[in-house]
């Protein structure tokens, strides 16, 4: 009954993202409890209450471009686009262009990125996400940048880790690399 689940569940994910998850069924295949124990801890990472939502979005990214720049950049490129944020902020976010974010999601994204590089400047950015958005509003942020590093950690130890590729955004390709991979 829990492999129909299991199944049912990553099918569910693969349409809802527009991305395989072959590396889900692997790790169900190896080892079922860790397959939800997984499932439910990304679950729970789905909490957002007190962020705006684009704000949450552009942090995902600003994390995830510390680990991923490919097929997990695409899947947050949809489904921040499913969420209603705006085509611009998405593709300045995935492709790390701050410069064309509000002063707000610049500093939600250069806070991310610094926690997940771990960069000194986290620590000078701290008192600035809590002067915008509180307590609750950094522990939002701490949820995000922790969550969202764990696909492409789950996925490169399964042997799903892939090279920077360019990510669609809206119709239009943009290069989501960092400035380090791309020279």
């Amino acid at each position: 009954m829990f492999g129909f689940l299991a199944r049912r569940l990553i099918d569910t994910q693969e349409r809802f993202t527009g991305s395989s998850a072959d590396y889900a069924r692997d790790l169900h295949a190896g080892s079922p409890a860790a397959f939800w124990r997984f499932t439910i801890a990304m679950m729970a990472s789905r909490y957002v209450k007190t962020l705006p939502p684009e704000v949450y979005c552009v942090a995902g990214f600003g994390a995830l471009r510390a680990e991923d720049c490919g097929p997990c950049v695409q899947i947050g490129v949809n489904l921040a686009l499913a969420q209603d944020i705006s085509p611009a902020v998405v593709r300045a976010a995935a492709t790390g262009d701050t410069a064309s974010l509000s002063e707000e999601n610049r500093l939600a994204f250069e806070f991310a990125h610094a926690v997940a590089t771990r960069d000194f400047r986290a620590e000078e950015l701290r008192p600035m996400i809590e002067r915008n958005w509180g307590k609750a509003g950094l522990a939002e942020l701490a949820l995000e940048i922790a969550s969202v590093r764990n696909y492409p950690a789950m996925k490169r130890a399964l042997g799903y880790g892939q090279s920077c590729q360019r990510v669609v955004i809206e119709g239009e390709v943009a290069d989501a690399r960092p400035k380090e991979a791309a020279a």
